[in-house]
């Protein structure tokens, strides 16, 4: 029955042979239970003979039950899924089944592709457990092309769906703070005193420089442009692609449950006047300043938005993307003296996607020359950072080095024109993109005066260093494939240096990406080449974290992911985790060598800090990360990322 029935089907002889022997044949008389609802057994179990009835002994529904009969395989969700058993498993008649232990289930998924590539065919096609994403996902596609989001609507959609990071979604009363908190400080600032979003991928003629017209209203953990038009209405600058839309609708939905739950609340409790103090207390991690005036207008507002959604379509006028490409142009021209189209073949360009601090930190001299300084003024003040213990005293530096020149604004100048000096040019005017570049030339960093870790010898070729911001998913495409536009053929390498949800391991260990599994299409990237990551040497910079090697889920929405699709790219696609724009990134240029319009040999490098373990509630991205936890790992990964570049 093993040769017959999938996947089992799909295991070699001597797989399928090893697999009986450490199996047990089991017989269970007529009424038995083999599964019983609410239970942390894991064993999956091969009907051998007779036949088993599957119901949820809570749902009084007649007609509920499922007959399966032998010659089928039941219960692989609880250890594929790490979940409890959901429902009762009773003998019908005599059955005969052959019981494998979950781990060994497991054991097989990560030891036979095609097993693992035909279970996931059965769950994502025949059980449908991407279902929820799809619906959610199609359901607010629909609604944004036809220009308006109706959040009531689309909440039931959102429920069903059961994020991973929004834990207590379904549970009607109490409140899921550390989710509240994570929206809100995804969301504009005047979120309760919002009654309409204009939502638009392109500025309106009318107020092409919104800054001029209207009132800018931050959003604490998002680069996200928002303008206060009117009191009450706000526009949302979204970036290109869906990606940062999705995120927008995604962070209301989550809040307009949670403010749902608290309206309960104070309802229970007797009003506006009588907001409980534990209530207010957990409220203020939240809103630290004003908690009772935001609960008062939550119960007033009752998420009575507004959305209307503008993309555009068949636009012919610059989109802000280009518009930025023209300034890097142009800073490349005052940098080098060249424009990109005048590079000459020997002259290599290196693209980074990272952050605007750690790739310019290694290699500046000011930072080479003060860390000791830096170090020492944090231990004499008693600063918290230097409670911790660090491998490395730069790291130190790094961590306090914000602190430091909040507190030394004189050293801000000296810093910025000690850099410059050194070759290290800043692009910060955006074009609303979100995107920061510092544009670096080799050839004058002041080498030995870096950071140790870096070599201390300038690279034999002429080249540039595009050192780029975080894109937000999408737009990573409509940003990289800008670039190849500026520097196709003089591209040497492609390197992303970001922080990622794990989906093994801890918060401050590595990910190193051997491929990208991109998950809306469900479809697999390998990156071409040699691996270009000194794994060895990263671990002997960490100890004390791991290092995980191989493929990285590239997610259509942080909000989108429940435990049981990332559970699913965890076992069948055996992806070490997540995030949101290394697929983009390598298939743009992938596509751009098979055109010829970039090198055939660009080299790729795709290496991210655990930032979040999304199946973890105490350690997802609503538990935020310490210094010592993440500064570690993020200049690790980018003194390997230098060392690469410099090398070549």
């Amino acid at each position: 029955m093993l040769e017959e029935i999938i996947p089992f089907r799909y295991l070699a002889p001597t797989e399928r042979a090893s697999l009986q022997a450490d199996a047990d044949e089991v017989v269970f008389e007529p009424d038995t239970l083999l599964i019983e609802k609410g239970t942390a057994s894991t064993e999956v179990f091969l009907l051998l003979e007779g036949a088993v009835r599957i119901a949820d002994p809570e749902d009084p529904r007649p007609g509920q039950s499922q007959t399966v009969t032998a010659g089928h395989y039941i219960g692989e969700r609880a250890s594929l899924f790490d979940e409890l058993r959901a429902v009762d498993v009773t003998a019908i008649d005599r059955v005969r089944a052959l019981v494998i232990p979950g781990d060994r289930f497991l054991g097989l998924i990560r030891e036979s592709t095609p097993f693992a590539q035909a279970l996931g065919n059965i769950l994502r096609d025949k059980q449908g457990i991407f279902r929820p994403f799809d619906r959610f996902l199609l359901a607010l596609l629909d609604a944004s092309a036809g220009g308006s989001v109706d959040l009531q609507a689309l909440l039931p959609h959102y429920e069903r769906l059961r994020p991973a990071l929004h834990s207590r979604v379904s549970d009607t009363h109490e409140i899921d703070v550390g989710a509240l908190s994570y929206a809100v400080r995804r969301l504009p600032e005047n979120l309760t005193e919002t009654l309409a979003f204009y939502v638009t991928d392109t500025l309106p003629a009318l107020f092409a420089s919104p800054g001029g017209h209207f009132r800018d209203v931050p959003t604490a953990a998002r680069r996200r442009a928002v303008y206060e038009m009117i009191p009450g209405k706000s526009m949302v600058l979204v970036r290109d692609g869906i990606s940062d839309l999705l995120d927008f609708i995604c962070c209301l939905c989550l809040f307009a449950i949670e403010a749902q739950k608290l309206r309960r609340r104070m309802k229970d409790e007797g009003g506006l006047d009588a907001a409980p103090q534990d209530l207010l207390k957990e409220l203020s991690s939240i809103w630290p300043n004003d908690a009772r005036q935001k609960l008062r207008a939550v119960a007033l507002h009752h998420e009575d938005f507004h959305i209307e959604v503008h993309k555009e379509r068949d636009n012919y006028n610059n989109a802000h993307s280009e518009t930025w490409c023209a300034q890097i142009a142009g800073a490349t021209r005052r940098l080098i003296g060249m424009d990109p189209s005048e590079l000459p073949s020997d002259f290599d360009v290196h693209v980074i996607s990272s952050n605007t601090h750690s790739v310019p930190n290694c290699l500046s001299p000011w930072m080479g020359r003060h860390a000791s300084d830096i170090v020492e003024w944090g231990r004499r003040t008693g600063h918290p950072a230097t409670e911790d213990t660090w491998h490395v005293e730069h790291d130190l530096a790094y961590a306090l080095a914000r602190d430091y020149l909040r507190a030394h604004p004189d050293a801000v100048v000296e810093k910025a024109e000690t850099e410059r000096n050194a070759g290290v040019l800043t692009v910060d005017e955006t074009s609303f993109t979100g995107i920061a570049v510092q544009l670096i030339d080799p050839s004058r960093v002041a080498w030995g005066d870096t950071d140790p870790g870096i070599p201390d010898d300038a690279p034999a070729r002429p080249g540039l260093i595009v050192n780029i911001d975080y894109a937000f998913g999408e737009q990573a495409e409509h940003i990289i494939a800008n670039l190849v536009s500026l520097f196709g053929r003089n591209l040497k390498s492609v390197n992303v240096l970001g922080k990622a949800g794990g989906l093994t391991g801890q918060r401050g260990d590595v990910l190193v990406a051997t491929g990208f599994v991109e998950q809306r299409h469900d479809r697999f990237h390998t990156i071409p080449g040699e691996p270009s990551i000194d794994v060895e040497r990263l671990r002997s910079q960490l100890p004390n974290r791991g290092v995980h090697v191989g493929n990285v889920l590239t997610v259509t929405g942080t909000l989108l992911q429940n435990r049981t699709m990332l559970h699913f790219n965890r076992h069948i696609w055996r992806c070490i985790g997540l995030e949101m724009e290394g697929t983009f990134y390598l298939r743009h240029v992938v596509q751009s060598m098979h055109r010829g319009s970039v090198p055939q040999d660009v080299t790729f490098r795709f290496v991210y800090y655990t930032s979040d373990l999304p199946l973890d509630h105490a350690s997802n991205l609503s538990a935020r990360l310490r210094a010592a936890e993440g500064i570690p790992p993020l200049y690790a990964t980018t003194r390997e990322i230098l060392r690469g570049i410099l090398s070549s």
